[in-house]
């Protein structure tokens, strides 16, 4: 195969991309909604600080067969030695998840393996990469595991996380009559008490004129919950966060991928959820609720939530990143993931071959 690689290292070229880059996701064994071409744009225009892309593209025939998205981010050792690292692209601060490369189906893995080569004779420009949220239990994810285990040149360590979905295709009309007795009988004495407390309804935003006001009525939810104890919400400790949720979801609402759901009683919104539906799965990607408002309110929203899905025949609803009790109850599957942290053979790399260190611990960290 006459496969070349190019390095893009601006954001013009990045934006040459965007008449292809979502042609080849579509058709690649990683389509999902956190490698489109504008979730990747919004983040890199909302970042609160400049990002350098680092973007390696394969080409065949002068056609762009393959796409590794990267960025490159300085980290500092504990004795204070310096590194660059590359970091996958749009993999902070706005809820991304399930990285991968872009690449034709028909040759996925030995392309993926082409781009690992790329990016190993560019060592002189990094020291290490930092891959996050990996699905590995696609054909995608295991691909992309499996063309990094055959570059001898390249080492890693692989931290085993956990993920969650519940599937929906076999649940008919209603979820309700699968949930544990508990659930069941919470959900519907909290709608009991709703409306004792008056009118009472879920909806989901679909004008453009009222979507920046639900949105930030979302982040005002989110947040106060954690000031009750004591903390800072997501939107108020990061607001790139907030403006990208801003900017993105104008797209999605657009492209029909988002499902933003308000449970307002007497008119005043006391529970919020925000999530996409992209390729027959919805990803649950943020809730607000009001905690001085009647407790359960938000398993009322995630109810409704669930039957909108079922309504619309969607195959799957993802809770992404962490298996728990709770969405366990709401019948969520563990699926197994990783992280990889990957190195080439240098002298400043030694630390990392001695004892697995990790760019999230006390010992490597962002300069």
């Amino acid at each position: 195969m006459n496969v070349k690689s190019e390095l893009l290292t601006t954001w013009e070229a990045f934006e040459s991309l965007q008449t292809i880059w979502d042609d080849l996701l579509v058709q690649s064994d990683a389509d999902n909604l956190f490698l489109r071409w504008d979730w990747l744009n919004c983040w890199r225009k909302t970042s609160a600080t400049p990002i350098s892309p680092y973007i390696v593209i394969l080409k065949k025939d002068g056609h762009i067969v393959a796409i590794a998205p990267f960025y490159k981010q300085p980290y500092r050792l504990v004795n204070g030695l310096k590194y660059n690292a590359l970091r996958f692209a749009g993999d902070q601060g706005i809820g991304s998840e399930y990285s991968n490369f872009i690449v034709q189906r028909d040759n996925s893995e030995p392309l993926k393996k082409q781009c690992w080569q790329a990016l190993l004779a560019y060592k002189k420009e990094w020291d290490f990469i930092w891959l996050t949220n990996i699905e590995q239990w696609t054909t995608g994810g295991k691909n992309l595991i499996t063309s990094l285990n055959s570059i001898n040149e390249l080492n890693f360590h692989q931290r085993e996380i956990d993920f969650s979905a519940t599937p929906l295709t076999s649940l008919n009309n209603d979820i309700l009559p699968s949930l544990s007795k508990s659930l069941r009988t919470n959900i519907k004495q909290t709608q009991k008490y709703l409306s004792r407390q008056g009118e009472w309804q879920v909806s989901v935003t679909e004008d453009l004129s009222t979507l920046s006001d639900d949105l930030n009525t979302l982040f005002s939810l989110h947040n106060k919950r954690w000031q009750q104890a004591g903390l800072k919400g997501s939107f108020e400790r990061r607001p790139a966060m907030a403006s990208f949720y801003q900017q993105f979801a104008q797209h999605a609402l657009k492209t029909g991928w988002l499902r933003l759901l308000k449970l307002e009683v007497e008119g005043e919104i006391q529970a919020m959820q925000i999530g996409y539906v992209y390729n027959n799965r919805f990803l649950a990607i943020q809730e607000g609720f009001n905690p001085d408002f009647l407790a359960g309110a938000g398993q009322v929203l995630r109810y409704f939530s669930f039957q909108k899905n079922l309504q619309e025949q969607i195959a799957e609803y993802d809770f992404l990143g962490v298996y728990s009790n709770h969405k366990r109850r709401w019948l969520a599957e563990k699926r197994q993931g990783c992280h990889v942290f990957i190195f080439p053979n240098k002298l400043k790399n030694l630390p990392f071959k001695l004892k697995k260190i990790w760019p999230t611990g006390a010992y490597l960290n962002e300069a």
